[in-house]
């Protein structure tokens, strides 16, 4: 494929410190791991919120990459005594990102922090701390290297994730401590964790993709290659 056919994916990312200086913020293993795929990324910087139209339009198709908390207020919530660092003009560009590619018919691939944040961007709610909120809750938070798989996941039959894998259950990596509550009106689950933690979902209406999972598959893909399959699959829907 040439380069001028593959498609334009638009990535979020945060702020962090460097130097004492603000800067913009992404892990570089989604940038390899889109260019492994087949596309060719663009970082979506922390903007004003009527920039996400013409980000979106930009793009072929978003990815909600992972970091902090999502703002309780974001979903109409007080915030709870485990709440850690949140960024809420993060939330607000995502949300806005989120409605302008539903309206473009753009997909969407939601990873870790993501996910959550597409359910908030849909109307549904958050659990601020698994730890605190489900009893006999597993450890969703490794302290494994990141390109280890930690716990399991079952995936429902009929779904596209179901089909990625074919398979009804895989190993996934986990770095969370926030998961949905609420599940979206128009968010189905597809997989859950041994607890009953939602780890994966996608969208009822199947005219375009949108597909979230709680893990990061772009640091299991060396390991697991069919992990490379999520990405090519967003991919194909980009393309067309």
């Amino acid at each position: 494929m040439k380069i001028t056919e593959k498609p334009t994916i638009g990535i979020t990312s945060s702020i962090v410190s460097h130097n004492n200086i603000p800067s913009v913020n992404l892990h570089e293993r989604y940038i390899k791991t889109i260019i492994q795929s087949g596309g060719i990324p663009i970082v979506i910087p922390v903007g004003t919120n009527e920039m996400s139209e013409v980000w979106v339009s930009l793009c072929d198709g978003i990815i909600l990459s992972g970091g902090e908390d999502v703002d309780p207020y974001s979903y109409q919530e007080h915030p709870g005594p485990k709440i850690q660092k949140t960024n809420r003009d993060r939330d607000e560009i995502e949300i806005e990102l989120v409605k302008s590619a539903r309206k473009q018919n753009k997909p969407i691939f939601a990873i870790c922090r993501g996910v959550t944040m597409l359910n908030v961007a849909l109307g549904g709610t958050l659990i601020q701390d698994i730890e605190t909120s489900i009893p006999n809750a597993i450890n969703h938070y490794q302290q494994a290297e990141r390109p280890e798989a930690t716990h399991e996941v079952k995936i429902e039959e009929s779904t596209r994730l179901y089909r990625i894998f074919n398979r009804p259950k895989i190993r996934v990596n986990s770095f969370h401590h926030q998961a949905i509550d609420k599940l979206a009106p128009s968010l189905k689950k597809v997989a859950i964790a041994p607890d009953g933690v939602i780890e994966a979902v996608e969208g009822i209406d199947e005219s375009f993709l949108m597909l979230g999972v709680q893990w990061h598959p772009s640091e299991l893909t060396n390991g697991n290659p069919s992990m490379l399959r999520l990405y090519e699959e967003f991919i194909n829907e980009c393309i067309k």
